[in-house]
């Protein structure tokens, strides 16, 4: 991806960007990764100052991972690129073709 994301990387931040601030366990399990894994990624995403953290103020054992302003700039564009990639693998088919493949890859998530 043109944003330097991996796909991996891309589904965390995808998920943040839907739900908010969640715990890195609760975060894995919803892209369906490993603890570490998960941590790989957060601390990778961290690095680049595209993921913050902070404790949770319910348990302080537990820290809430986030998006940064920069975390959403660069999801933002990836999105749009994700988009270019989808409607430029989809114009090989026509039209009900695409809405058919779509219905079905929503019904496999």
């Amino acid at each position: 991806m043109a944003t330097g994301l991996t796909p991996t990387q891309f589904s965390v931040m995808y998920r943040l960007s839907e739900v908010g601030s969640v715990s890195q366990n609760q975060l894995g399990r919803s892209v369906a990764m490993d603890g570490a894994t998960t941590k790989g990624v957060v601390d990778r995403l961290i690095a680049r100052g595209l993921l913050t953290t902070r404790p949770d103020p319910d348990d302080r054992r537990r820290h809430l991972v986030s998006l940064t302003d920069a975390g959403w700039e660069v999801f933002e564009a990836s999105v749009m690129i994700a988009h270019e990639v989808t409607a430029d693998t989809l114009s090989a088919l026509t039209a009900a073709e695409q809405r058919t493949l779509v219905r079905l890859l929503a019904k496999i998530q």
